[in-house]
């Protein structure tokens, strides 16, 4: 029971910085991960559901010890971009699918720069880019250099409205998706400088 209400509140802090949502969080877990065992990432149940492996750390650790958490401030994360990571890496790829014909195309988009998609009103910048997606109460980085956990943060207007701002994930592209009536956005690869 309490590897469960540590799960739901692990996830719900995980997730609810990921989509950049302006809701006031009253509280978080904020437990360092540590490594819990290789191989596939699936909860220690019987679920044969697979889960984000920070996620799998922090429900290992809390089991040793359950920390209070701290309170977090309502609005948006700080982003921090470490500097070997801002050297190594320059652009992503996205992968844009038109969901009317089933076309699909990719592009290479630069890190802090814009793109609009051809034959569209739609632009696409791309903010930042983190190999090994790492959040905490503290904020948002990457742990390593190492692609561990490729995210890109996402700003994307239509008509020059924003309709999404959050971040996009190569492993898990069903997190927080591009929710669009014809166009699917997913964040593909990545290059290096």
């Amino acid at each position: 029971m309490l590897i469960l209400v540590v799960l739901v509140v692990v996830w719900i802090f995980l997730f609810a910085f990921g989509c950049q949502k302006k809701e006031e969080i009253e509280t978080a877990q904020n437990v360092p991960g540590t490594p819990i065992e290789t191989g596939k990432n699936q909860m220690p149940s019987n679920t044969g559901m697979e889960y984000p492996k920070e996620m799998l750390e922090a429900i290992q650790k809390s089991k040793d010890k359950i920390s209070e958490s701290a309170p977090v401030k309502k609005g948006h994360a700080p982003v921090v971009v470490p500097a070997d990571v801002q050297k190594k890496w320059k652009a992503v790829v996205i992968e844009v699918a038109n969901k009317q014909t089933k076309d699909q195309k990719d592009y290479v988009v630069d890190i802090s720069q814009g793109f609009i998609i051809p034959n569209t009103k739609i632009r696409l910048n791309v903010v930042a880019f983190l190999p090994d997606f790492s959040m905490s109460a503290k904020g948002i980085t990457s742990r390593s250099n190492e692609l561990r956990n490729p995210a890109a943060k996402v700003v994307i207007y239509e008509n020059g409205t924003k309709i999404f701002e959050g971040w996009l994930f190569q492993e898990f592209p069903t997190v927080h998706p591009f929710e669009h009536k014809v166009f699917a956005i997913k964040l593909k690869g990545q290059k290096s400088a």
